[in-house]
Order: C-alpha cells, then structure tokens, then sequence
C-alpha cells in the first residue's frame, strides 16, 4: 500500500511539472513603430528602337527626327547640340538615333543620338530629363603598315 501511495503522489507532482501553466503560455511579442512608405510607382514597359540614317551634307538631323515622329521641342534642342558635329562642309555624317514609346500610346521619345563624322564621334544623350552632349571624341585616321 505505501508503495502505491508512493507512485501516485509521483504521478501527480510529474504532472503538474509537465502541465503549462498561465504564466507560461503568455505571449512575448515586441511590436516595432516602423515609418510606412510609399509603393514605388508601377513599371511601364516601353518599346525602343534605333534608327540609322546618313545626312550627306550634314544638315536635317532635325527634318528627319521630326519625320520619324520624335517630338518637336526633343528634335530642336538635339539639332541645336548637334550643331557643328554633323559634318557640314565635308562628307556628311552618319547619325544612329535611340527613341523609345510607352505602352500608353505617347509619342517617341529622344533617348539618344550618336553622331559619326570624318572629323569626330558625338554622343547626345537624355540625362536628368534633357538632352545634353554627353561626349565628343574626335577620331584619328592612321594606317598602320603590319610587317
């Protein structure tokens, strides 16, 4: 008999060992004031295409991008910067132009201009939102004679 007694008060001091208590099950989180953005604005998907043309006499870079449907003030400003680059006087330039469309039905947009002179290569580009001329390099015509 005291051997029962024995294992049932063992029994029960097991289970209150085993069983969760109040204090036990209380939850521990910690909240964080964290500031709330804004969602970044969604993506839209543009198309781009490049266009190589060839001004023999080094004017109309403006008349063309007007005719590939560029906006009016982008084809001004890059006819304006490409002033003096284009070749004028010699043997023209070949020009390759970057524009892109949105998908929302905008015009084309003035990306970028590469102007390939006999005399120098210039780079016109968008940057900030305005055209600016972003390089202008001038180009060596040497022979090299490989022995």
């Amino acid at each position: 008999m005291i051997s029962e007694i024995r294992t049932a008060v063992a029994f029960v001091g097991l289970a209150g060992a085993v069983a969760p208590t109040a204090a036990g099950a209380a939850e521990t989180a910690q909240f964080l004031n964290a500031p709330v953005t804004a969602a970044p604005p969604a993506p839209k998907l543009a198309v781009q295409y490049e266009l190589k043309l060839r001004l023999p006499e080094g004017r109309g870079l403006a008349r063309s991008l007007l005719d590939a449907g560029v906006d009016r003030d982008d084809a001004a400003a890059a006819a304006r910067l490409a002033a003096g680059h284009l070749g004028d006087g010699q043997s023209g330039c070949d020009v390759r132009i970057a524009i892109s469309r949105s998908v929302d039905g905008g015009g084309y947009r003035l990306d970028r201009v590469t102007l390939f002179s006999s005399a120098s290569q210039t780079v016109i580009e968008r940057r900030r939102g305005e055209l600016t001329v972003a390089s202008t390099n001038p180009i060596s015509m040497r022979i090299r004679v490989l022995a």
